[in-house]
């Protein structure tokens, strides 16, 4: 690739160039997974060298905490993408990492993230979106991110991110620079060469150029060497950032168009131009500049940069003044000379005249990393060493040796030479990998040894090795001058070597104290408890506690008079600072924390600290029951121990020399105790060694617990002795005595308790004496550290919670190491969590039944134990769900609150789990109270920490948090966007859509379950059986009311209203910001999950997706039903058609339902139409929502209601014996058939085959016709032997109630319980009160049928015409008159009425037999075409079914009015159609015929 290309190329081959050049090199990027690694180590590196050369007093902010999580959680995303071979998970991932990245990358480039340049970070995300955008197969994209990189920071990127693509895009181009670096890099090197005068100008001098040649030059050649380097440095990154905004322009133009000027191409001026151009090749150390070393962070390049504005390009170059000693630091390059191995134990090298000059220079001339200004106002206690590394060592100018060409060597100079001078240059190297000292053996490790010249090299090397192995058991979080009193000159793995400036053992570095603010004036250690004072003064609780016991009434620092007594609430905020701080130094922060202890007593950190610093995170899990892995990690049972927390009040071993008591006074102590200790151990009078046991306890608090009484009482057979008086005693102070020095021996010394429990019976005995109500046994058995299988053989759980819930005894000045409640606590809690699921079960229902919870509650109060309790909270709401309700009503949450704020993560997890579980009530206004304290309670937002602990939270724990923000979020109208809302969703999502993860999705759908609010009082979700009622499949509901108490609140109407109401808005709000989240995203999420291979994944999603369509019909449109018809719909029918399980197709129908009233469905129904119809129509009777979906489908214009009709013949049943069949009714899964030879006959038609239930013979000439009353418990039945009968319909039978003679023979009958009305052989109606004579109502037409809804009655009549009689007037009216025909007889045969339509029947006149009347306004809405008369009519939900005299049954789409089938009756010859009737639910068809015959039809 040669540089003339910039006068070749034009528009389209620089695009096409840039496309294929980066293309490529992304491309072996993400082939190359090591290389991608290695660079991520290396500028997470880079980032921990700056994080330890910063101003550790500084706090991180939260933002700059997330903006540099994002910029990691973007390429952990990035990666995934990278690895994966899913095409769905790749997109997610992508899409993830481009909004996490696209936050680092819109940075301000002028200013600082967490202490990092903006320009870094940025120019990192900008590569990392180029990757990202190569994956998407977008090229131009990925071209304009790299240029961007080049262009936000082109320094870091051609040394760190894309040294090679630069090579090939930008080197070209600055031959003119190179051209003259190289001249006057050669002028000042050939000063330096000795007979320079016999080489040519362009001869390669690179041969005589190496590290012996640069300790040869004179301070004004060194420091022209280093200006020299600092603008070759600047002038490369200007002019890369000029190539690379050209490129950018060259991308964005669009070159058809004639609107956009054409980018000019930019010309590379040299800050000096060159006489000529160099004729030989360009070294590789010559091409990049200066590099800087990973472990140098990013001070020098801002250094640079500030300098960079001083003098102008031109002047720079020309003339060097000043003394190299007093010059500024050398900003782009470091490097310290390896030492030449073969002078290294030269002892009698001895320096010429130049030496002090060189040596200055071999210590000044360095790498820009290392900051080597000099100091003149140094410490005189603190000295600059130089250690050199054998391996991996740079050489000394980067842009001058080859990286790949082996070093040179030098000597190095006697250590005498280099104390003369002392530098205070610090830069801290703070890296990810570990950090190897190595210390040369010829250098003093300090002052003293440059004194003392007679010091052996074989000592000094010693005392270096002993530093090295100090400085290694630090941890590499805290900077190196934090921890040794000397300064080193290191090297990291690059090799690069700094100089570190190490305070003196004697004195902390400003850096190593804590802020004066966090240490208490009483005690000098950092707060733990805090109490500001009414003076203004804060203090530690304990201290200032101690100082008021004392009986001072003023303030220590002021000497103000205090007015209160008691002290006010712990300062939250300067607690909430002093954790951040301790997070960022952790090794000050143990050093110096406070302890009740002298500093030579034990140290006791708090047990806040115990969960996240020497415990693994416990493993947060919100399902029912907990694994035993559940156990192991959340806590170690040892580590919690061994840290002794800061609740125990043990008093101070003195281990001083200053000691109050002196040896002689211990000797004494120990002399006086000899004979009591004999007695305890060898007397047999149990009274004797009570009364020794009192004595012993008695000295031992006199002597103040000194560790050599502590020693002698320590002992095996003095140990034994106390423990045989517990197992003998009865007497109570005797034994709380001997509980008392039992466990301040064992917890000052831990052999002590191997001596207690190498006999079983001793831990017995403890056994008996704490199920016997001694809780200062507690106190013991905690110390002893047993393991859960000890603790469950004795069943400690109901002493434990008697211990916990009764007053505290007097403690008789006898002060245990911790309080007997908190031991308590603590072993309930290692209990609980210990064993199977079921050994967990019954323990806390142990709890429960003993009546504890009220007493733990009350013990949230003690700080130290406030996690412990929450924690056994949480296994008893898991035991017994419905415990939630109590904790709720009694519970006081700020405790709570404080810990979750105050807390480490370990602790914000159990918080987070209680607080989940307390919130998921049956009571929707109680759970609003709990979640409106949640919100309100303390001094800092619960729901910023929230956020906060979402974005940093493991991934188990992310549903619940994200569930519980989003409810405190709902407390107000969701009406304005909220960034909480939008985070919680936005998580809820993301854990759906882990499908590697299946619990992590199993955990979300549960929450998104939650959230609708409909739990029961154990806190389960009763969403499914409720969406089952809605589709009227009641059993679900029906048998969750018996067993889960649903209606607790019923007999309080008022109570109930309101929970209902509280409850209906709660749901729409959760249903309304789930639904309008980045326009109906959650829709494309439910329907990935739906495909899940997990059946119970699947089922959750299914009840998750028909609750939301449930709500999203019920709530106004906002334009998102369109995402959700196209996310979902297919996978409803897909579930309708391969789900073997009622209740999911049902919940499947549901949610199709209200698709269905969305006209934009209705097209993408009809292509399903024929598949599902029967699936429909076998549903029918599990759920009355299938009606309205049949409905839909028979009548969509796109489907051929003919291929979807489809019925099978049931039965035939023969009654010739007994005539012709002339009425039918059908009732109640009953069909009710009557005779001409008056019989009637009641049969069973719900099952297959029927069964002939009652026949009764009470009319004496034939029953002509059947009429039932709207409440279907009466029959009326009319005969030609002139009465009318009424019958009481029971469960098996019917029976006669009533004889009415009408004297005259019933043809037609319509009757309720109010009137009969018949017709007679004569012209018009009869109408009857039941009560008298029939009245008569004329209007000369003969009556054929009859039809009553109400106070109408309907009559079809001869002359093809409808009358409508007012029963209440008895007057009669046209209600229809059809056109007259000359030839034959037109006649209305059957009138039927179905839910405000009459449907009338006759003869066909003009190719119509029949129409369809709108009962309200008299219209026809349809018209039955067809050439055969009709002469019965049936109608039912979806059709209508019209039957001839020749034996046919013609089937119409009730809708539409359109004929869809036909149906022929069997039997011989001419067989008359006499009746028809279909069942309520539209799946039976019934006919009767004049042979006798009754046949049934099942509509399929």
């Amino acid at each position: 690739m040669a540089g003339n290309y910039r006068f070749a190329m034009d528009q389209k081959d620089i695009v096409r160039f840039l496309i294929t050049t980066v293309g490529s090199f992304i491309q072996d990027r993400l082939i190359d997974k090591d290389q991608r690694t290695q660079q991520k180590e290396q500028c997470a590196e880079r980032l921990a060298a700056e994080d330890g050369s910063s101003d550790k007093d500084r706090e991180v902010r939260y933002s700059d905490q997330a903006v540099l999580a994002n910029l990691d959680w973007g390429i952990d995303a990035l990666e995934e993408a990278i690895n994966t071979s899913n095409l769905e998970t790749k997109l997610a991932r992508l899409d993830y990492a481009e909004k996490m990245l696209q936050v680092c990358a819109m940075l301000n480039s002028s200013q600082k993230t967490a202490g990092v340049p903006n320009f870094y970070l940025s120019a990192w995300a900008h590569l990392n979106l180029s990757y990202l955008w190569k994956l998407r197969n977008n090229g131009q994209n990925a071209v304009l991110h790299v240029l961007e990189m080049f262009i936000v920071d082109p320094f870091f990127s051609r040394i760190d991110f894309a040294p090679e693509l630069w090579k090939d895009l930008f080197l070209p181009h600055m031959s003119s620079i190179v051209g003259w670096y190289s001249e006057e890099r050669h002028g000042i090197v050939m000063d330096s060469i000795p007979d320079s005068s016999d080489l040519s100008f362009t001869v390669d001098f690179d041969q005589y150029f190496n590290e012996s040649l640069i300790f040869s030059l004179r301070p004004d050649q060194a420091e022209k060497m280093q200006s020299l380097e600092q603008l070759y440095g600047q002038s490369l990154d200007e002019n890369t950032r000029l190539y690379a905004k050209y490129y950018k322009d060259c991308m964005n133009n669009d070159s058809t168009t004639s609107k956009k000027v054409i980018p000019m191409m930019p010309i590379v001026e040299p800050p000096m131009t060159p006489l000529h151009e160099v004729s030989r090749s360009i070294p590789e150390y010559v091409k990049f500049g200066p590099i800087l070393p990973k472990s140098a962070g990013f001070s020098p390049v801002l250094r640079a940069k500030e300098t960079a504005r001083g003098p102008s390009r031109l002047n720079s170059s020309s003339t060097y003044s000043g003394n190299l000693e007093d010059s500024a630091i050398w900003d782009l390059h470091e490097a310290i000379p390896e030492e030449n191995e073969e002078n290294e134990d030269d002892s009698d090298y001895e320096p010429d005249a130049n030496m002090e000059s060189k040596d200055t220079a071999h210590k000044l001339v360095s790498h820009n990393s290392i900051g080597m200004n000099k100091d003149t106002e140094t410490e005189p206690e603190v000295h600059q060493i130089e250690v050199m590394s054998r391996k991996n060592s740079p050489k000394i100018f980067s842009p001058v040796d080859s990286p790949n060409s082996p070093s040179k060597k030098v000597s190095s100079p006697k250590p005498e030479m280099l104390c003369k001078k002392e530098h205070t240059s610090v830069l801290r190297l703070l890296s990810s990998r570990n950090i190897d000292f190595k210390v040369s053996a010829s250098l003093p490790d300090s002052p003293l040894l440059c004194r003392e010249s007679s010091s052996s090299l074989k000592d000094s090397d010693g005392e270096m090795r002993e530093q090295q192995k100090i400085v290694r058991r630090k941890s590499h979080m805290r900077s190196v001058s934090e921890v040794i009193g000397n300064s080193f000159l290191t090297d990291n793995d690059e090799g690069s070597q700094s100089y570190i400036s190490l305070p003196s053992p004697g004195k902390l570095a400003p850096q190593s104290r804590p802020p004066k603010d966090f240490v208490c004036p009483i005690t000098g250690q950092i707060f733990c408890d805090p109490v500001t004072l009414e003076t203004g003064q804060t203090y530690e609780r304990k201290a200032i506690q101690e100082w008021m016991k004392r009986g001072n009434t003023t303030c220590p620092i002021t000497r103000q008079p205090l007015s209160a007594s008691a002290l006010p609430k712990t300062n939250y905020v300067l607690k909430r600072l002093i954790a951040s701080w301790k997070e960022q130094h952790p090794d000050i922060s143990q050093e110096m924390s406070y302890s009740e202890t002298p500093s030579s007593s034990v140290s006791t950190p708090s047990s806040k600290d115990i969960p996240s610093d020497s415990t693994p995170s416990r493993t947060f899990n919100l399902s029912n029951n907990r694994s035993r892995d559940d156990y192991a990690n959340h806590r170690s049972r040892d580590d919690y121990i061994n840290q002794k927390p800061r609740r125990f009040r043990l008093a101070a071993v003195s281990t001083s020399p200053t000691s109050v008591i002196s040896q002689a006074a211990v000797e004494t102590i120990i002399n006086g105790l000899k004979p009591y200790v004999s007695c305890l151990c060898t007397s047999e009078d149990l009274q004797e060694c009570e009364a020794a046991v009192l004595t012993i306890a008695r000295i031992w608090k006199d002597s103040k617990a000194d560790s050599g009484v502590h020693s002698y009482l320590s002992t095996p057979t003095i140990v034994n002795g106390f423990v045989e008086i517990l197992s003998a005693s009865l007497n109570r102070e005797v034994l709380r005595t001997s509980i008392y020095i039992l466990s301040e021996l064992l917890f000052a010394d831990d052999s002590v308790g191997e001596i207690l429990t190498s006999v079983d019976s001793d831990f017995d005995c403890l056994a008996i004496l704490l199920r016997n109500g001694l809780a200062d046994t507690a106190v013991l058995i905690y110390l002893l550290k047993p393991a859960f299988s000890q603790l469950s053989a004795h069943n400690f759980i109901p002493s434990l919670v008697q211990i916990i819930s009764n007053k505290s005894e007097d403690s008789n000045d006898l002060e245990l190491v911790m309080d007997p409640k908190d031991a308590a606590i603590a072993l309930l809690e290692h209990i609980l969590l210990g064993g199977d699921e079921n050994t967990r079960f019954h323990n806390a229902m142990s709890v429960i039944s003993g009546n504890g919870i009220p007493s733990l509650l009350k013990c949230l109060d003690r700080v130290d134990v406030r996690q412990s309790v929450i924690s056994i909270l949480a296994c008893c709401i898991q035991a017994d769900r419905s415990c939630r309700n109590l904790i709720a009503s009694r519970i006081e949450l700020s405790p709570v609150l404080e810990l979750f704020h105050a807390g480490s993560d370990n602790a914000r997890g159990i918080c987070i789990e209680f607080l989940s579980e307390l919130v998921q009530l049956n009571r929707r206004t109680l759970c609003t109270q709990i979640l409106q304290i949640i919100k309100d309670e303390g001094a800092f937002s619960t729901m910023h920490t929230l956020l906060v602990y979402l974005q940093m939270a493991p991934m188990e724990q992310q549903p619940a948090i994200a569930a519980l923000l989003l409810q405190l979020d709902l407390l107000v109208e969701p009406r304005k966007m909220s960034i909480y809302r939008e985070e919680a969703i936005e998580a809820l999502m993301e854990a759906l859509q882990k499908k590697d993860f299946p619990n992590s999705q199993i955990m979300a759908l549960d929450a998104l379950q939650s959230l609708s609010g409909r739990l029961t009082a154990t806190g389960n979700s009763y969403t499914e059986a409720w969406l089952l009622k809605i589709a009227g499949f009641d059993q679900p509901y029906n048998a969750l009311v018996k067993t889960e108490n649903l209606k607790t609140f019923e007999t309080d109407l008022t109570e109930t209203m309101e929970e209902e109401k509280a409850a209906t808005s709660w749901e729409k709000r959760v249903a309304f910001v789930l639904c309008n989240h980045e326009s109906g995203a959650i829709f494309k999420a439910l329907g990935k999950c739906l495909k899940s291979n997990s059946l119970e994944i699947a089922k959750s999603c299914l009840v998750m997706a028909t609750w939301l369509i449930h709500m999203l019909y019920n709530l106004p449109d906002t334009g998102i039903r369109d995402a959700a018809r196209k996310s979902l719909l297919v996978q409803f029918f897909s579930i309708l058609q391969s789900s073997k399980n009622l209740e999911e197709k049902i919940l499947a129908t549901l949610a199709l339902r209200s698709f269905i009233t969305d006209p934009g469905t209705l097209d993408e129904l009809g292509v399903y139409a024929k598949c599902t119809y029967p699936i429909f129509r076998k549903l029918k009777k599990n759920s009355v929502v299938v009606s309205d979906i049949l409905k839909v489908l028979m009548n969509l214009p796109s489907v051929n209601a003919a291929e979807l009709w489809c019925c099978n013949e049931a039965f035939e049943l023969d009654s010739s014996m007994n005539g012709e069949v002339l009425s039918l009714l059908h009732m109640k899964g009953r069909v009710i058939s009557c005779h001409s030879d008056g019989t009637i006959k009641v049969w069973d038609a719900g099952k297959r085959v029927p069964r002939l239930i009652q026949e009764v013979r009470e009319h004496t000439k034939a029953v002509t016709c059947l009429s039932i009353s709207s409440s279907h418990d009466k029959l009326y039945s009319g005969s030609l032997d002139k009465t009318i009968r009424v019958w009481a319909i029971k469960q098996e039978e019917i029976h006669c109630v009533q004889v009415h003679d009408v004297k005259v023979a019933v043809h037609e009958l319509a009757a309720n319980a109010n009137v009969a009305c018949f017709s007679s052989q004569g012209t018009g109606v009869n109408v009857y009160n039941w009560s008298g004579v029939p009245k008569h109502i004329n209007f000369n037409k003969t009556v054929k049928c009859l039809a009553m809804t109400g106070d109408k009655l309907y009559c079809g009549c001869t002359g093809y015409s409808i009358l409508e009689v007012d029963l209440c007037k008895y007057t009669s009216s046209i209600f229809y008159s059809g056109a007259r025909k000359l030839l034959g007889k037109q006649t209305i045969h059957s009138l039927h009425i179905y839910r405000g339509l009459l449907f009338a029947g006759g003869s066909s006149v003009d190719g119509t037999a029949g129409k369809v009347f709108t009962l309200s306004s008299k219209a026809v809405v349809g018209s039955l075409s067809t050439a055969f008369d009709i002469h019965c009519i049936a109608v039912n939900n979806d059709f209508i079914f019209t039957a001839t005299k020749v034996g046919i049954i013609e089937v119409w789409l009730k809708e539409r009015v359109t004929r869809v089938a036909s149906i022929k009756i069997g039997g011989q010859g001419l067989v008359k159609i006499t009746s028809l009737t279909s069942d309520a639910d539209g799946e039976m068809l019934f006919a009767s015929s004049s042979d006798g015959k009754i046949q049934a039809w099942r509509l399929d």
